[in-house]
């Protein structure tokens, strides 16, 4: 796999159009996947954690991490993934503060450390799983986010 992005997309959370066009680019390939990485208000100071506190901690990083996996053939399953540091039981709280998950879709692990992986239905609408994403990364952010993002988007070759 590419460890090099083939293209870089910044987009905000009231367009997203440019990530859901990769995600239905690399469905349709059956490859590929994309990371989407949050700007953090630049008002809040995020607090720097040391290698010792990454290594012992059972957190993640406060500023959440989503990854979305392109599903191998069109009767599978992408992989939805978001490290986050805002602590256990993600998808209890998401759902407690009315972001439950989507029927159809599944939960594979929800590790405070590790964090959040789910898997969609291939045919899952890209534009209802980008909101989604990106809600869910929203919602387990520890700072504030400003609704900008970056999407890393890693095409098969």
């Amino acid at each position: 796999m590419a460890t090099t992005p083939s293209e870089e997309l910044p987009f905000d959370d009231d367009d997203l159009s440019p990530v859901v066009a990769a995600i239905a680019e690399l469905t349709a390939a059956g490859k590929g996947w994309v990371n989407l990485l949050p700007e953090v208000d630049p008002e809040v100071e995020v607090p720097h954690r040391s290698i010792l506190a990454r290594v012992v901690s059972a957190r993640g990083d406060v500023v959440p991490l989503a990854t979305w996996l392109a599903p191998a053939d069109p009767s599978g399953r992408a992989t939805l993934g978001i490290e986050h540091g805002s602590g256990p039981k993600a998808l209890d709280r998401l759902a407690e503060r009315d972001l439950p998950l989507p029927a159809g879709w599944l939960r594979v692990a929800d590790n405070p450390r590790r964090g959040l992986v789910l898997t969609a239905p291939a045919d899952a609408p890209a534009d209802d799983v980008a909101w989604w994403l990106l809600t869910a990364a929203h919602l387990l952010s520890v700072p504030p986010l400003t609704g900008s993002w970056l999407a890393k988007i890693y095409r098969p070759r």
